[in-house]
């Protein structure tokens, strides 16, 4: 039997054994080093070095997807018994959608904003994201108004673009009861790998 390349905690998160390393590595340069080989011995060679880069492009990213963590999503200790809760403003906060956290809060005695910044992934790669950055600051601006307006106790942050890993970010530190998004579709759909590992209620707020 090949040896195994990963290795699972207790949570279900998946790790490159430390032996792996070398092997990961040998599987990336060997294709890159032949494909430039084939290009420097053969005149047409040039467009099969690049098949085989991107092979080992398409190999690495296989790879990272398939060591994506599957546990469920690590969620901060406790050291008391308050209700809190947890909204994901992937949109405005108007007041209706205030009201709407507002019914669900139930009594919470904190309600932690985490506001995505909305940039897109080319921005994220060519590190671009300072208007993004604004922009998802005065959201949590406006939004922190609405909610404090419509009577609940908010504290908030700026999260990553990323909403599944904003969500897995802030869990870290905040020891949420309940999960409510506010968003489009669209936004329920990227939060959807995480929302796969967690282990608290979730609702949307139109």
């Amino acid at each position: 039997m090949a040896p195994r390349l990963t290795r699972e905690d207790a949570s279900g998160t998946r790790f490159l054994r430390a032996g792996a390393i070398p092997v990961v590595v040998a599987a990336i340069a060997v294709p890159m080093v032949l494909g430039m080989l084939i290009g420097i011995l053969a005149i047409e060679g040039t467009g099969i070095g690049l098949a085989f880069g991107a092979l080992a492009v398409a190999t690495l990213l296989i790879l990272a997807a398939r060591l994506r963590p599957r546990g469920r999503l690590e969620v901060a200790a406790r050291g008391d018994a308050d209700r809190r809760l947890l909204v994901i403003a992937a949109a405005e906060v108007d007041a209706d959608a205030a009201q709407s956290v507002a019914a669900r809060a139930d009594g919470a005695a904190d309600v932690r904003l985490l506001v995505p910044i909305p940039s897109r992934r080319l921005d994220r790669w060519l590190s671009a994201e300072d208007e993004a950055r604004v922009v998802a600051q005065r959201r949590l601006a406006h939004a922190a108004g609405s909610l404090v307006a419509a009577g609940l106790p908010v504290s908030g942050s700026i999260g990553d673009s990323d909403p599944a890993q904003a969500l897995e970010d802030e869990l870290r530190d905040y020891s949420a009861d309940q999960v409510l998004l506010v968003g489009s579709g669209e936004a329920l759909e990227r939060l959807r790998p995480a929302l796969e590992r967690l282990d608290l209620p979730f609702e949307t707020v139109a």
